[in-house]
């Protein structure tokens, strides 16, 4: 589960949604998501969101992780999230679940799911 927690707080950072090759390492080529908003997104949008994406204070914090194997090669990733800005005011509270299949060499995530949640407390980290 420590691979996955990584590589999902990795997709959480500016600097790695802006790179293309970590992006191609950590995302699925048939990925797809229903975002918070209830907007579906692929690959390709998802991507070009990411690109078009300006820096920000504000931070994800996430915490309550929790890993199901569905299979042997696939793991359900749960957890909860929130936007912290930089004068620690917290918005964006969301239930969030990823999808990743290992593909042989590593693992890519190819469902991700976000869904609004009623305001809960930040564990510190």
């Amino acid at each position: 589960m420590d691979i996955l927690v990584e590589q999902e707080v990795e997709l959480h950072k500016y600097e790695i949604r802006q790179n293309k090759a970590d992006r191609e390492r950590l995302i699925h080529p048939h990925f797809s998501e229903v975002g918070k908003s209830g907007n579906s997104y692929d690959y390709s949008s998802i991507v070009e969101m990411m690109e078009t994406e300006k820096p920000s204070s504000a931070r994800v914090h996430s915490q309550n992780y929790e890993c199901i194997q569905l299979e042997p090669s696939v793991q359900l990733l749960k957890y909860k999230s929130a936007i912290v800005d930089e004068a620690g005011e917290v918005s964006g509270y969301a239930k969030r679940c990823s999808i990743w299949v290992f593909t042989g060499t590593s693992w890519q995530l190819k469902y991700h799911q976000g869904t609004p949640c009623s305001p809960f407390k930040l564990e510190q980290v």
